[in-house]
């Protein structure tokens, strides 16, 4: 059924999120300039679903918190791909196993909640950008036709054996020739990654029926008090955190 206006305008959730203090990772795999995260909570509730995120605060150490989507996430697990750059997810991705973190959340509509359910999608994700698609695809394969990942390190395939995306330092394809080989009137599009992809899906895709970017931004309380992650969209002023991440490349004309 089409998603309707209240399911494309619904905020984040206001129910009780969840606080977990001294959560333990429990693996860390680090290549190609990108770290593969698992960590360790007992009694997770809410499951954060695809899209969502969590404000992650290291408590040994001084680097404020960041929001960081899933890549997937259980009741007793969660885990994230993350760019091993910046105070805290540099020192995330060299941390020892058993070390501490603070999570809170989870904030952001779920990507489900967004789309319209009678289009199926191609997945466009760049970077870290590829792991909230990747916890997409996995939990709701029946609205993913086709994907189109890049990374520019070929040593990401350690981290990702399973999947399959374009590696520019080995063919100079990027995720942006993905989707312009595999992407045919009539599907959808989600994107997620650096501005400069979701400014090419924007620039060529606007006027597709059901073409959506997943914004990433510096969020600072991760359920709109702040409005550190406000944006300019057709219908007002819009937070990232909580009507977000997920918007349609319609309603941000300022991107691409």
């Amino acid at each position: 059924m089409k998603a309707d206006i209240r399911k494309r305008t619904r905020t984040a959730h206001t129910g009780p999120s969840f606080l977990v203090r001294r959560a333990r990772i429990i693996d860390v795999r680090a290549a190609g300039g990108y770290a593969r995260v698992r960590i360790a909570i007992e009694g997770l509730s809410p499951i954060p679903a695809p899209g969502q995120f969590l404000m992650v605060r290291l408590p040994w150490g001084p680097a404020l918190p960041r929001a960081l989507s899933t890549l997937a996430a259980g009741p007793d697990w969660v885990e994230f791909l993350l760019k091993a750059e910046g105070a805290l997810r540099g020192a995330m991705a060299s941390s020892p196993r058993d070390a501490a973190v603070d999570l809170r959340g989870p904030y952001g509509v779920p990507y489900i909640e967004r789309i319209d359910d009678r289009r199926t999608y191609v997945l466009v994700g760049g970077g870290s950008g590829v792991a909230p698609l990747l916890h997409f695809a996995a939990s709701h394969p029946e609205f993913v036709e086709r994907t189109a990942f890049g990374f520019r390190s070929r040593d990401v395939r350690d981290l990702l054996p399973e999947v399959d995306f374009a590696c520019e330092d080995e063919t100079g394809e990027t995720a942006e020739d993905r989707l312009s080989a595999r992407w045919i009137e009539g599907l959808g599009i989600i994107a997620c990654g650096p501005e400069s992809l979701l400014a090419s899906v924007a620039r060529r895709h606007r006027a597709s029926p059901d073409a959506y970017v997943s914004l990433e931004s510096r969020l600072g309380c991760g359920f709109g008090a702040c409005l550190s992650c406000s944006i300019s969209t057709t219908s007002g002023m819009r937070r990232v955190c909580v009507d977000g991440p997920l918007f349609p490349c319609s309603e941000i004309p300022w991107l691409g």
